[in-house]
């Protein structure tokens, strides 16, 4: 019985996971499918927009950053090179500022700066274009200046069976976290999420800290522990269930 019981709470607690996951990628692909469309608008495959045609994602972008409870840092889209008529690199992507403010994310393409941000060789971006699925990338540092842990969400954009570039998000890994162990603390035992790299993402306990290594999670050898694959692949997480009974806050 006792058994059951812990199933019935892993399974209710992957379910959770799986769900805060899905909704995420939900918002992307309402931005992916707006992206398509701007394409097609063109009327013909060989005709591409210009980068004032992205301009029209602006209003779509800022209302998923200002949603209430919205956990995301920034979201837009990533273009593969040359796919504009006008520009080499380009992207469409808006964040929330130290203050709260929504604005656009100013990043250096120009090749001979110091400062050159090539973003064809992030995994965010090479990914989703190599393999055709969604990824979740990190945790790791933001690159907004604030010194907090992200993680980036992003699916390939295709028009005609050709890759485009990616739309994504980037989100704020302590107010993601919050929402993963209202999932947790469900269950009677001590548990956390880990990355395939090994690295934590939320637990139910003050033994692990978001964005902390994990190695020993990732050999899966410590014993009687329980380690799930979500269902939600693209994250390539795992739930990580230990034997040890979860002491409630202010417990002798």
């Amino acid at each position: 019985m006792a058994e059951d019981v812990l199933n019935r709470e892993l399974q209710d607690c992957i379910s959770r996971i799986d769900v805060s996951i899905s909704n995420i990628f939900a918002q992307i692909d309402i931005l992916a499918r707006e992206v398509c469309a701007i394409w097609q608008q063109q009327g013909s495959p060989s005709k591409a927009p210009a980068a004032r045609d992205l301009k029209s994602l602006r209003p779509l972008i800022d209302s998923h950053l200002a949603a209430p409870r919205s956990c995301l840092q920034g979201t837009g889209v990533v273009l593969e090179p040359n796919v504009l008529q006008d520009r080499e690199m380009y992207c469409e992507w808006r964040h929330l500022t130290t203050n709260g403010r929504i604005a656009p994310l100013d990043l250096n393409f120009n090749r001979s700066s110091d400062s050159y941000y090539n973003y064809r060789d992030m995994p965010w971006f090479t990914r989703p274009r190599s393999t055709g699925q969604r990824v979740v990338i990190g945790p790791y540092i933001d690159l907004y200046g604030q010194d907090t842990y992200i993680l980036t969400f992003a699916q390939p954009l295709n028009v005609d069976g050709r890759f485009i570039g990616i739309a994504g998000a980037d989100i704020a890994l302590g107010r993601f976290e919050r929402i993963l162990v209202s999932g947790l603390l469900k269950m009677s035992h001590e548990a956390f999420i880990v990355t395939d790299e090994g690295r934590v993402v939320a637990a139910n306990t003050a033994n692990w800290t978001a964005g902390e290594l994990a190695r020993h999670a990732m050999s899966r050898s410590e014993n009687h522990c329980t380690v799930v694959d979500l269902g939600e692949q693209a994250s390539h997480w795992a739930l990580v269930q230990r034997p040890c009974i979860r002491q409630l806050a202010g417990a002798a």
